[in-house]
């Protein structure tokens, strides 16, 4: 019999399926998306069944080694939409896939299964020997040697199990009934009538609800002892989920809140259209209330069976936007965060996928998460930077590939945010989105009052480079009345340079040619790109001098600064140095509700999604900072963030106001955030776009070459041109090519990089053009020793 052709995707390798030989029945066993192992170079990896084919490559063929999943770990929608991201984003469909798991599930390692509770009512429907009969009944895991036992016995009858659900695959070793980890044990009351144990023991052992195997022993009962009472029955293992956020509360009878009337209204026309796919563009200012009608919205979908996928920018940020959801949905919340261990991110996957979970929070990589009969999608702040992956790949850009995962499952998508993207807001003028607006704040709270510091005028005083006597007037007004302030510097850090005072040497990162930023914990110099790190610097690496200056603003630097001029300030810093981990910035944000503190100052992280009610300043240190960045989305990242951080005022009773420092108030961006008028900035900021062939009016794909030799990556990234153009002519692609030139960060990592952007208004033509090309010329062409990155709509210009 003429064994069957497998093409299977192999992730880290070049974009391209590769070619092995299945064995007999093969077909019957592999449906897209299975993975399996299969020999490659000197090694045994993880591989992903695509499709079988009657393309014999002349090349000698090596036979897959071994089925690893029963059956397809990716639903027919998911699995869809991977391929569809794997093709638009131009990458190698295995790296999706991959992508799409826990890290633990990447490599080889057979499931275990969980046997059916209903065993007994299924046994009576298949021929299975007694010996088999008594070992399913005995345990609630199945391993890998017992299946093996098993296809011994009575062979493909594990299968025919699989199929009809009898056995359940986990893939996490101390998975229960419940899918869940080991929590500890409990002990029976019978324990009472063992006469082998004190009264002192007993005693202890009943005193609380569940321990943990060490502190068993440690009461006095020996290892041997523990076996026995374990088979016995009077300690029980215990299962079941931990609560791996329980340091987000639940914000108490908000489900029993009347939406408003604009609430209302958003909430029916998004419920109206459940079971049809409808893209929403909820355009609501700061305060007013999206949170409550992604709520209101979600409870309806799931009224009807279905579940919800809602995605954050940061995770650790959206406590706002938890605590509602705890409020409304209780525990049938499931969080996805980086911040997860590998087993944690595995028992979450699987239970989401087994439908315990109905709800789905998470940051980018949520997108992917494994969701039965789906029936919303919501995107939060959906205009935020961080939805677009840089590295590694897939670089795909989450808002864009839920609105797709919401039309392949037919289903509405909700993208959200005070101050929306140019791309939404524009989709939303062309019809192509539905325009949902609220244009106030609940019980009519008033919009703060915003004001411009012109430093060119009201200048830093010599001793405090940092603040206006105005601004510090400010913040001592608000302190005094026993509210917070909110102060945003958008650097980190204590100086973003050093210099030394004898010879005027900038110690530079020794990989990326640019100035290390000093932090002044732990007296040490960091790359903020690479993450290069020199502590101690005490003297110049150039002359040996001691004595240094610090250019430049950081947050450390200005909290060293404030902590001198305002005595009453109880200051708290929130940026990525302070608040590394699960738990940190939501323990910073904690301590500042509870008005532990009474100043938060920070970088962007102040900007997203928090809600306190006894803010009443909000001061923007540096205003000018990033507005002259080489990227055509500078204007409106900036607009985004002033206008998200001055939404953090007056969200409570107290009337908020907003005090912004800048050099250049006459700037439109600046005097549009100052009045909160989007729809000003949108009018100037689209006409620019569309006069200049940039998105929405075209699509960007960004070729990024990086060699650790400079002249090869000039040569190649020249000679990738020059073929660029020759293959498109005669194709009637439309394109503007610009570049190459050098990345604006032009060493980085030890490699110097340069980049060529293509323009053109027919990407998916242009994609193919590409995959065709890559076909026939291996690497387009170049030598080994360019790393050639391509970018599907790029955000990161640097």
């Amino acid at each position: 019999m003429k064994q069957p052709l497998l093409n299977i995707a192999v992730p880290n390798t070049p974009n391209r399926l590769f070619t092995y030989l299945g064995f007999d029945s093969v077909e019957k066993q592999l449906r897209p998306g299975q993975r399996v192992i299969i020999p490659f170079g000197r090694r045994q990896v993880i591989g992903y069944f695509i499709e079988t084919t009657d393309k014999k490559p002349k090349a000698a063929l090596k036979p897959i080694i071994e089925i690893l999943d029963p059956k397809p770990i990716f639903n027919n929608e998911l699995y869809g939409f991977l391929k569809w991201m794997a093709s638009y984003y131009f990458v190698n469909p295995a790296d999706v896939f991959n992508a799409a798991l826990p890290p633990g599930m990447r490599k080889i390692k057979k499931p275990h299964y969980i046997i059916s509770d209903d065993i007994d009512d299924l046994l009576p429907g298949f021929d299975i020997p007694e010996n088999l009969i008594n070992k399913f009944r005995k345990k609630s895991i199945i391993n890998t040697r017992d299946v093996n036992f098993i296809e011994k016995t009575a062979p493909g009858l594990f299968r025919e199990m699989i199929d009809i659900e009898v056995v359940r695959p986990v893939w996490i070793d101390s998975a229960g009934r419940t899918d869940g980890a080991l929590l500890g044990y409990e002990i029976d009351s019978g324990i009472v009538d063992d006469d082998k144990l004190s009264e002192q023991t007993v005693n202890y052992l009943l005193s609380k609800k569940l321990f943990k195997k060490a502190e068993i022993i440690d009461s006095g009962i020996s290892d041997y002892r523990f076996r026995k009472l374990i088979e016995s029955e009077v300690i029980k293992p215990v299962y079941g989920l931990p609560d791996l956020f329980g340091y987000f509360k639940p914000r108490h009878n908000l489900d029993r809140i009347e939406p408003t009337d604009e609430q209302s209204s958003a909430v029916k026309t998004v419920v109206s259209k459940l079971g049809t796919f409808a893209p929403y563009l909820l355009y609501g200012i700061t305060g007013s209330g999206k949170t409550l009608v992604y709520c209101h919205t979600a409870r309806e979908t799931l009224k009807r069976g279905q579940t919800v996928l809602v995605l954050v920018p940061e995770i650790a940020l959206a406590g706002t936007l938890l605590g509602y959801f705890k409020s409304f949905f209780g525990n049938e919340i499931a969080l996805l965060h980086s911040a997860l261990g590998t087993k944690e991110r595995i028992l979450v996957w699987q239970n989401i996928k087994n439908g315990r979970y109905k709800i789905v929070i998470g940051a980018r990589s949520a997108i992917f998460a494994p969701l039965e009969n789906i029936g919303l999608i919501i995107v939060d702040e959906e205009h935020d930077e961080s939805y677009k992956q840089d590295d590694p790949a897939p670089r795909f850009q989450a808002r864009d590939a839920a609105v797709m995962r919401a039309k392949m499952a037919d289903v509405p998508v909700v993208l959200g945010s005070a101050s929306p993207s140019i791309e939404s807001f524009h989709n939303a003028e062309r019809k192509r989105y539905r325009l949902l607006k609220l244009t106030r704040r609940p019980e009519e709270a008033a919009i703060p009052l915003v004001s411009l510091i012109d430093l060119c005028r009201e200048p830093f005083p010599h001793d405090n480079p940092f603040f206006t006597r105005t601004m510090i007037s400010k913040i001592k007004k608000s302190l005094s009345g026993d509210q917070q302030v909110i102060l945003y510097l958008n650097r980190r850090g204590f100086s973003p340079r050093i210099k030394c005072t004898d010879c005027g040497h900038t110690p530079e990162c020794p990989h990326c040619n640019i100035s290390l930023s000093y932090h002044k914990s732990g007296n040490r110099l960091m790359c903020h790109f690479c993450g290069y790190i020199k502590t101690g610097y005490d003297t110049c690496d150039s002359c040996g001098g001691d004595s240094f200056v610090y250019l430049g603003t950081g947050t450390q630097k200005i909290e060293d600064k404030l902590g001198e001029l305002i005595k009453e300030a109880k200051i708290v810093r929130l940026d990525s140095d302070s608040a590394s981990g699960r738990e940190k910035a939501h323990l910073i944000l904690s301590n500042f509700a509870s008005k532990k503190y009474n100043l938060l100052l920070g970088t962007q992280m102040v900007t997203k999604g928090i809600d306190f009610p006894d803010v009443s300043l909000v001061g923007v240190l540096m205003a000018d900072i990033g507005m002259d960045m080489p990227d055509f989305r500078a204007s409106e990242k900036l607009f985004a963030k002033l206008i998200q951080v001055a939404g953090r005022s007056g969200r409570g009773i107290i009337p908020g106001e907003v005090v912004i420092q800048t050099y250049r108030p006459e700037r439109d961006l600046i005097d549009d955030a100052a009045r909160q008028d989007y729809d000003t900035f949108y009018a100037r900021e689209i006409q620019s776009r569309k006069e200049l062939l940039y998105p929405p009016f075209s699509h960007l794909v960004n070729f990024r070459f990086a060699s650790k030799k400079e002249d090869i990556s000039i040569k190649q990234s020249f000679d990738f041109r020059n073929k660029l153009e020759e293959r498109l002519d005669g194709t009637g692609l439309k394109v503007q090519i610009l570049g190459p030139a050098p990345c604006p960060l032009y060493r980085l990592r030890g490699m110097y990089r340069r980049h060529l952007f293509v323009k053109t208004k027919s990407i998916l033509k242009f994609i193919a053009f590409l995959r065709d090309w890559e076909l026939v010329d291996t690497n387009y062409g170049l030598t080994s020793s360019v790393r050639l990155t391509i970018d599907i709509d790029p955000y990161d210009m640097m």
